[in-house]
């Protein structure tokens, strides 16, 4: 069975042969540049974070891309921001909340078939430079944009109104204090007593 989808700058192309996957080719965040001729563009992309493959599930919702494209000749260069939402839990109330992630992207490129087939035949990829086929449609910014996605994901995770706060601030009912008159054969729930000794800063 042959399956192919494709949606304009978001495609995904998935073959299947009797049930068996033979290739998946990720294409998701993707720059249109063919018959552009030079000087400075507008870029306004944006995809649904489902569509990154081996990113966090709190990444939820649209993924975009803005900025400005430049060509000069065979060379293309983007600077722009990626604006994404996450939906993460509390380590402090254990509460769900969004927080927004927005970081700077800047990517090279340069049109060139020699270096391109070059590189592909000696693996070549950890160029700073994004070296394309001169025929290429597209500049493809997808793993840029989900390594820093990754890089940028929250490792401490405190719901904005409990940001400044101690934890005796917001659990009043657990402080020293009150702990010290509970009765030592009445059990306490692990999951605040962990969350105690956390440190907020």
């Amino acid at each position: 069975m042959f399956i192919f989808t494709q949606n304009f700058d978001i495609s995904l192309i998935i073959l299947n042969f009797v049930g068996f996957k033979i290739l998946e080719v990720e294409k998701v965040l993707r720059i249109f540049i063919q018959g552009l001729k030079d000087g400075i563009y507008d870029v306004d992309e944006k995809t649904d974070a489902s569509s990154f493959s081996g990113l966090s599930p709190e990444y939820q919702g649209d993924i975009s891309l803005i900025g400005k494209l430049y060509i000069v000749g065979k060379r293309y260069s983007f600077k722009g921001k990626t604006n994404a939402k996450v939906v993460l839990e509390c380590d402090l109330s254990l509460e769900e909340y969004e927080e927004n992630i927005e970081f700077d992207i800047k990517a090279s490129f340069f049109a060139d078939n020699e270096l391109f087939f070059l590189n592909e035949e000696n693996e070549i990829t950890d160029s700073e430079q994004h070296i394309i086929n001169e025929d290429d449609k597209y500049l493809d910014l997808t793993d840029d944009i989900r390594e820093e996605l990754i890089v940028h994901l929250p490792m401490k995770r405190i719901h904005p109104k409990y940001k400044g706060k101690t934890f005796e601030q917001i659990h009043p009912e657990l402080s020293e204090k009150k702990t010290k008159k509970v009765k030592k054969d009445e059990p306490v729930d692990d999951r605040w007593s962990a969350l105690k000794n956390l440190k907020l800063n």
